[in-house]
């Protein structure tokens, strides 16, 4: 029995494979990549590391060369050879970044195409025999605990080694050109080299006026705020880079180019020219969902992102939907009082029609954003909203008029918003309610969200994606509370299976909503193909009427999806299933389209 590919050995694609079992002609290695492969090495145990990299370049190369192969057989053999020996190069290389200057790689063929054994000879693994900084004068900038004589002669170890070395010196002088690099001697008869670091270092510089150029509606002086650094500040190359890059996330530029003289002036000063060529500003978007407890929904946005010539965006969003509409808009402006600090300003209006409530109202907010680190923000602010809620549990209407203060602290290191691949994100919120008008009592509301992203296979194609959330209401019993403030929970957003709003409390067949909440989600994600992907997910969720959440009475939902990864973000398709609570459910199914990922 012939052994399994690399990448089917390490784990990889095991939901492709879950969700192809059915599907007459589905073999293993159609999974992976389209095409069988079946290639494999003898691993140093002696040296877990180094093969532990070698088994990644073979994985990597292989599934990347495969992607094209033709279908004509004359060619495909031509490919495969090509495939193989470019392969053995690349184990090659990575046998010498590792160390092993001495190695060398050769081919066993298979029985069958595209498989076979590269063979490996190790040999003896280098080490450094001395290291040297040229000119001298700089000896003293390096780290003799990164690199020394004795240890490794790997590859990523002497860059580490030599980075280490140009920020020290740079660090404390102001050079405006400075270039290290390293040459490596090797003497395979002793098995050592010797690792010597070139330092070429000008004259020293020293910040002066920027000028800007293209900027024809965003003003210079939000540009200025944007530089990291003084004139007569030292020179640091890194800084350029640093400026370039935020001008290009403003999203406002298309091009942002400083250009610096030649060599600094007589006295050290380095004028900075920015060249800048503005994007456009304006944009529309537009968007369709399908819900089957909803029905199908209409999204359309407009957005400005440079309003008033310094960044500042303002944003109109129209919602559309058989149970709900909504129309909003946002005014944002960056650097409000302190360079962390984002103000924002939103007012909507809003109509609901659910089995719970019917909801027609407005609101007014206004808060302040604080960026702490580039992970952790915090907001305050304060909103208004007046709304008539006709109560369909007790048939009663009321109009409210609730001032509240919402607080909130967020810590994202999310890749991606939309599609996330890896990092957390977690989110805490206190929110003290007072209704002016006297219908409500004052009550307190809090809320904690936390999701988190785990790479199953090395390069992200499967993850695993996991979200969990509490809620409570405090300081009043449930029905002092509005309809609209109570726990809800079913649908899209929570637990999938079931209909919207039809987990929790209920009264003759209609949601009351809860001062409690738990919510779980556990998603299993792979993509097929770059375009193509699907999950397997279960939901979960708890609402009572008390004011701890409660575990005792989950109602769980489970099902599959189909992805299609576009630009912007996946459009979503999901079917799911209720498995608890499904004596009183309209239909024991529900399916989902939108755009971004669940969570």
């Amino acid at each position: 029995m012939r052994k399994l590919s690399a990448n089917l050995r390490k784990g990889k694609f095991f939901l492709p494979l879950l969700l192809c079992i059915p599907l007459a002609g589905c073999s293993l290695a159609d999974i992976m990549t389209g095409v069988p492969t079946d290639y494999h090495f003898n691993r140093n145990e002696d040296d877990q590391e180094s093969s532990d990299y070698l088994q990644t370049v073979l994985d990597e190369r292989i599934k990347e060369k495969t992607k094209t192969l033709e279908e004509d057989p004359e060619t495909r053999v031509r490919q495969e050879s090509y495939i193989e020996e470019t392969t053995r190069l690349d184990l090659l290389k990575a046998l010498h970044a590792k160390g092993y200057y001495n190695a060398t790689v050769s081919l066993i063929q298979g029985a069958e195409p595209l498989s076979g054994q590269y063979k490996i000879h190790y040999g003896q693994k280098f080490q450094i025999g001395s290291v040297k900084v040229s000119p001298s004068q700089f000896s003293n900038h390096l780290n003799d605990d990164n690199i020394q004589s004795g240890m490794p002669l790997d590859a990523e170890a002497v860059l580490s080694a030599q980075s280490v070395l140009s920020n020290r010196i740079q660090k404390d002088n102001c050079y405006f050109n400075l270039d290290v690099r390293n040459e490596v001697y090797l003497n395979k008869t002793a098995d050592t080299g010797q690792v010597n670091f070139l330092v070429d270092a000008t004259e020293e510089g020293y910040f002066g006026k920027a000028e800007f150029t293209g900027n024809e509606t965003v003003k210079e002086r939000y540009l200025k705020k944007l530089v990291p650094w003084k004139e007569g500040d030292c020179f640091r190359r890194e800084k350029i880079e640093a400026y370039k890059s935020s001008l290009l996330q403003t999203g406002l530029f298309a091009k942002a180019d400083i250009i610096l003289p030649e060599q600094p002036e007589k006295d050290g000063n380095i004028p900075i020219t920015v060249s800048l060529k503005e994007r456009a500003h304006r944009s529309i978007s537009a968007g369709l969902t399908y819900y089957s407890d909803e029905g199908p929904g209409l999204l359309l946005g407009w957005e400005h992102r440079n309003f008033l010539g310094s960044a500042e965006k303002l944003k109109a969003d129209l919602s559309v939907s058989s149970l709900k509409q909504s129309l909003g808009a946002e005014f944002t402006r960056p650097y409000f009082m302190r360079m962390d600090q984002t103000l924002s300003i939103t007012s909507s209006l809003q109509r609901q029609s659910t089995d719970a409530y019917d909801e027609l109202g407005v609101n007014f907010g206004s808060s302040i954003n604080k960026n702490f680190t580039k992970n952790l923000s915090a907001s305050t602010g304060v909103e208004f909203s007046l709304t008539r809620i006709d109560d369909n549990v007790d048939n009663s209407t009321d109009t409210f008029g609730l001032l509240s203060a919402p607080q909130i602290l967020s810590y994202d290191t999310r890749d991606n918003k939309l599609d996330p691949r890896k990092g957390w994100n977690i989110t805490a919120s206190a929110e003290p309610f007072f209704d002016l008008f006297g219908e409500s009592d004052p009550f307190f509301k809090t809320q904690f969200s936390g999701s988190g992203y785990l790479a199953v296979t090395e390069d992200s194609d499967t993850l695993l994606a996991a979200k969990a959330g509490l809620g409570s209401i405090w300081g009043a019993d449930q029905s002092n509370v509005p309809a609209t403030e109570r726990f809800y929970a079913g649908g899209s957003g929570s637990v999938r299976g079931y209909g919207y709003q039809e987990v929790g409390p209920q009264e003759n067949g209609d949601p009351t909503g809860g001062l409690s909440i738990a919510t779980f989600s556990l998603e299993l994600r792979s993509k097929f193909t770059d375009k193509i992907g699907g999950v397997v997910f279960i939901d979960a969720a708890s609402v009572t009427e008390n004011n701890m959440p409660e575990f005792s009475n989950l109602a769980i939902g489970t099902g599959v999806g189909l992805r299609y990864y576009t630009g912007f973000g996946p459009v979503r398709l999901d079917i799911a299933t209720p498995l608890t609570q499904k004596d009183n459910l309209d239909q024991n199914y529900q399916f989902y389209v939108s755009i971004g990922q669940a969570f």
